[in-house]
């Protein structure tokens, strides 16, 4: 831990807040867990994703050494880079609520000095230089490479690296319904009781987009007034997630590479057309309201593509785009559609709980059969021609989609070396 402490002084990180890690398969030193570990800070790959994915362009690249500098004065402290890096360089400080991490020490090596990480390692475990990297040069145990180009070189101390190995072979095997409890619980960075007002957001944006796309084709009302208010509320929600609020106005500067950003920019938009086709009755502007809202609904889904979910599907039936369908079909009353997306949810669903079962995976029968239900149920009632069945419903419906959309943020986690390393272990405990 010598280069973590060396980092820690050089640039005064706060005791929790580490740029430099030390990932470790064996926290606990079991004799008969595999020994293997690893130093990692920013790995400042060519294609840096939280460069690439910052909606607030808080990240540059130093053009003289190629280091991904942060800008502490830029952040608004939304933590996406965090999700966006697989190597868990981006460390978000509760402290100031904004990210910080490892700037390859630029003023050092401007000084014709070698990284601080570097100088404190007491057995040349870390060294600096240049190098022409290869896709080889990253072939190690718990090691993450998904195509972005890290600029680092993993030597590995043995030819057989596909997995760690385990140096005592008089340690006494462990058994595989043991090893979960041996490995070391690393904290997930997503988890309900952080986006839960995430969750409210999503269905907020699906709700508004469904009913505006409803009351465009003549099929119900939509008053100024209800829509102004789950508008503020739906951006109340989403700010509450934002570490620096004042900060938010930079939320739409990454267009081009962040999907947060189009989020932002393409919902702000359709709310702002919406409530002028309200006030003008224009349905041109309805229109192109309704364009942005599409738009809005494509890029909620697509900022989660980094999330690694537990059941390994690509498709998730608490998508806002399937939930937004599904209000559309029950708003309009086209049956045909609501019976398509009703089965195409619950068949997805369904799959989803399986696969989590025979994975050994909690996944909450009771909670489940209520969600199943609050897709029936809804359906069902719409051939009863009573006056309080439609705000029934849709009370039904929401509840159902909060379940929903609640389990998709329970199922899903970053990819993390950590976590790699995690997943070694029960491939090597299975064995």
């Amino acid at each position: 831990m010598a280069c973590v402490a060396g980092c820690s002084i050089e640039n005064g990180t706060d005791l929790q807040v580490n740029w430099r890690e030390v990932n470790c398969c064996n926290k606990i030193k079991h004799p008969g867990l595999p020994v293997f570990h690893f130093s990692l800070a920013c790995n400042h790959c060519e294609d840096a994703p939280c460069m690439k994915n910052c909606p607030a362009m808080a990240y540059s690249r130093d053009q003289e050494t190629g280091a991904i500098i942060h800008h502490a004065e830029a952040c608004i402290g939304c933590k996406y880079c965090t999700w966006a890096c697989p190597y868990d360089a981006p460390k978000f400080n509760e402290n100031t609520k904004i990210v910080e991490k490892c700037n390859f020490c630029v003023d050092r090596i401007a000084e014709g000095k070698r990284p601080a990480c570097v100088e404190a390692c007491p057995v040349g475990a870390l060294e600096f230089g240049q190098k022409e990297i290869t896709e080889e040069d990253h072939i190690t145990p718990g090691f993450v490479n998904i195509g972005i180009k890290p600029s680092i070189q993993l030597i590995p101390l043995r030819e057989e690296h596909t997995v760690p190995a385990i140096e005592n072979l008089d340690a006494v095997e462990i058994s595989i319904e043991k090893l979960e409890s041996y490995l070391p619980k690393a904290e997930s960075k997503v988890s309900l009781d952080k986006e839960w007002t995430l969750v409210l957001f999503t269905l907020a944006v699906a709700g508004l987009v469904s009913w505006q796309a409803t009351h465009l084709f003549g099929m119900i009302d939509m008053p100024f007034i209800p829509f102004a208010i789950v508008s503020v509320v739906a951006i109340a929600l989403t700010s509450l997630h934002i570490g620096n609020k004042l900060r938010m106005w930079r939320f739409i500067f990454n267009l081009k590479g962040s999907w947060l950003s189009r989020e932002i920019f393409s919902f702000s938009a359709f709310l702002g057309l919406t409530g002028l086709q309200i006030i003008s009755e224009s349905e041109t502007i309805g229109y192109v309201a309704m364009v942005f809202g599409i738009f809005s609904l494509i890029s909620v889904d697509m900022v989660y593509k980094f999330l690694k979910r537990k059941d390994g599907f690509v498709l998730h039936s608490g998508m806002v785009s399937t939930t937004a369908i599904l209000l559309f079909s029950w708003f309009a009353d086209i049956h045909i559609l609501l019976e398509l997306i009703i089965l195409a949810k619950g068949s997805l669903y369904i799959w989803r709980k399986a696969v989590l079962k025979k994975r050994g995976i909690r996944y909450f029968p009771v909670l489940s059969g209520v969600r199943i239900l609050c897709l029936l149920l809804p359906y069902i009632l719409l051939d009863l021609e009573m006056v309080m069945i439609l705000p029934i419903s849709l009370i039904i419906i929401l509840a159902g989609e909060i379940i929903d959309r609640s389990e998709f943020y329970h199922e899903s986690d970053v990819v993390t070396p950590e976590n790699e390393m995690n997943e070694l272990l029960k491939v090597k405990g299975t064995v």
